[in-house]
């Protein structure tokens, strides 16, 4: 009997822990009745004893495995309910913390809704009802966030403002967020939407944010009209410096051919101090007229520049130093030069940007001969080209002054020039959506650099 439930135990609903309850039930109960045999046994008149013997301790052990199964089931029961109302104060305690921390959210979520700046942020559900409204936005008009709370928008708003509202909230019921512009009350709503999706990826609300721009809107307006109003004035300014510079290269022309004629008519007739000032008004003339030409150039480079194609700045830089070889030759200058780019420009005025800057470097070598040297470097989207000498150098105060038109590198007289040259680079460079600047110290020469776009694969 006692193998037989052993080996039934395992398939009971008794928990393993309590198996010895069972078996100490049946060992009490099977000593007990050994206890009555023997008192039987020892006992007088009795017929047969052994057996009595036999049967009462198996009965006995049945009655211990019964007692034992429901005690080990009592135990169990109650381990059990023990242990699932540990579970349940651990899950209710889980819920009021998350109870307590959503509320915290709630409470953080709302605050910041109803503190939006200029705006109002809303919730809206699949009948497009507010369910939540809130925000600082509405001041300005005739309507609160109570007054949309609970509110269908085909019962607030009408005609056209419904349309364009209504149409974008079916949108994100589909659910594809939106972003619109509309007038509401003489005042312009820029609203975002966004779709609230379920577990299955169903839309079951819609998150409207809206913002009051219409001070923006209206400050946008006078930018682009100021803006419309500055081109415009450039504009004026570039063919007013256009026709002027075009219309005083006669004039100049004139004054010097007559300069020039007086002098080889009259020259003998002059003296020396003579002969000085005709050098003078001379050279004054042909100054005038390299200014003239120059702020030609400066006005012709937006409306005049040809359309950007693939340059090799290789061929663009040899055109340059054989333009200026006798300058090159007269000065005994050193030109070292890297492997240059293709860039993306305008090759005749890229041409005019390294002419300048090549002139520039000879012109202030000092008393040594001059040596520069042109390098390229590729950094992104962009190639900056450097044009580096070592020449007397410049002024830490004249370096942001020297792109500026008629301020020439050293003003004290020693070096020619009309104070163009690198006005031109700068707008030219500009108009190629790059940068420009230098630098130098004083006596240890200088470097300009400057960048262009690279030759994307479509404009090879």
């Amino acid at each position: 009997m006692l193998c037989y439930w052993s080996y039934r135990l395992p398939q009971t609903d008794i928990r393993p822990e309590f198996f010895d309850t069972v078996a100490s039930w049946c060992f009490r109960t099977v000593g007990v009745m050994v206890g009555i045999l023997v008192f039987i046994a020892l006992a007088a008149n009795l017929n047969d004893p052994a057996h009595n013997f036999l049967i009462l301790p198996a009965l006995a052990a049945v009655a211990g495995v019964g007692a034992g199964k429901h005690d080990a089931r009592a135990k169990t029961r109650t381990y059990t309910l023990k242990q699932r109302n540990e579970e349940l104060e651990e899950t209710q305690a889980e819920l009021e913390e998350t109870v307590a921390r959503l509320e915290e959210s709630e409470q953080r979520y709302r605050t910041l809704a109803e503190n939006f700046p200029n705006g109002g942020v809303g919730l809206l559900d699949t009948e497009l009802r507010h369910t939540l409204v809130a925000g600082q936005g509405f001041e300005k008009t005739d309507f609160s966030a109570a007054d949309l709370e609970g509110e269908r928008v085909q019962d607030i708003y009408s005609g056209d403002v419904l349309r364009v509202i209504e149409s974008h909230y079916r949108a994100t019921l589909n659910g594809e967020p939106t972003t619109f512009e509309v007038d509401i009350q003489g005042r312009t709503f820029q609203f975002r939407t966004h779709p609230l999706t379920d577990e299955e990826n169903d839309v079951y609300a819609i998150l409207s944010m809206s913002q009051d721009i219409t001070e923006r809107k209206q400050y946008e307006e006078k930018l682009e009209q100021l803006v419309a109003d500055l081109e415009e004035s450039n504009e004026r300014l570039e063919q007013f410096a256009y026709a002027a510079s075009h219309d005083l290269q006669e004039p100049l022309r004139m004054v010097s051919t007559y300069i020039q004629l007086i002098e080889r008519r009259y020259g003998d007739e002059l003296d020396e101090e003579g002969q000085e000032l005709f050098e003078y008004a001379v050279d004054g003339a042909e100054r005038m007229r390299s200014m003239v030409d120059g702020l030609l150039q400066y006005s012709r480079i937006e409306t005049m520049g040809d359309e950007f194609e693939p340059v090799d700045l290789d061929v663009v830089f040899g055109d340059v130093c054989e333009d200026l070889q006798v300058k090159i030759e007269e000065s005994d200058a050193e030109i070292t030069v890297d492997q240059l780019p293709r860039v993306k420009g305008d090759e005749n005025q890229l041409r005019q940007v390294f002419q300048n800057l090549l002139s520039n470097a000879i012109k202030f070598s000092g008393e040594k001969p001059p040596q520069v040297h042109v390098s390229a470097e590729r950094n992104g989207e962009k190639w900056r080209v450097s044009v580096a000498d070592q020449g007397v150098g410049i002024d830490s105060d004249d370096k942001e002054q020297i792109f500026e038109i008629f301020e020439g590198l050293h003003s004290d007289g020693e070096y020619a020039g009309t104070g163009i040259g690198l006005a031109v680079c700068e707008r030219i460079v500009e108009r190629h959506s790059g940068e420009i600047w230098v630098d130098s110290e004083p006596g240890e020469g200088s470097t300009f650099s400057f960048t262009l776009p690279v030759v994307t694969d479509s404009a090879s």
